[in-house]
């Protein structure tokens, strides 16, 4: 009798658990609709600016301003293919700075490193609109 009611328990638990999965799984897929919408209408009016990179590395990267508060920077590779991709929310100027292993990108509020060469997460990602 109690191990009815536990199996009954732990079955409502874990549709508990499903749903709850389900819900910020869509919570997610919702703002990454909403960013991929601001990227794909905003960025081809955009003015790209350069990143001055000092040793003349292989890679080069460009960020713009797309709305108020947020900014796209995209590193490519040599032959101009992307490779990586950032959205960054930024409350001032941006400031990004070259190091030997990666570009670093830092705000007044947090920080944020791009490791060069990309792993593969960020390959895949820079593929994604």
């Amino acid at each position: 009798m109690i191990a009815n009611r536990l199996l009954k328990l732990w079955r409502v638990l874990l549709r508990c658990a499903c749903w709850l999965a389900a819900l910020v799984a869509f919570v997610y897929l919702c703002i990454y609709v909403s960013d991929a919408h601001t990227r794909a209408t905003r960025a081809p009016n955009c003015r790209w600016n350069l990143v001055s990179n000092p040793d003349n590395a292989p890679y080069s990267a460009r960020f713009c301003y797309l709305t108020k508060g947020e900014i796209l920077l995209r590193i490519h590779d040599g032959v101009d293919r992307r490779i990586a991709k950032r959205h960054y929310a930024y409350s001032d100027l941006a400031r990004f700075y070259w190091e030997p292993n990666g570009l670093d990108y830092i705000s007044d509020d947090r920080g944020s490193f791009i490791e060069l060469p990309p792993t593969l997460l960020d390959r895949l990602r820079a593929k994604l609109p």
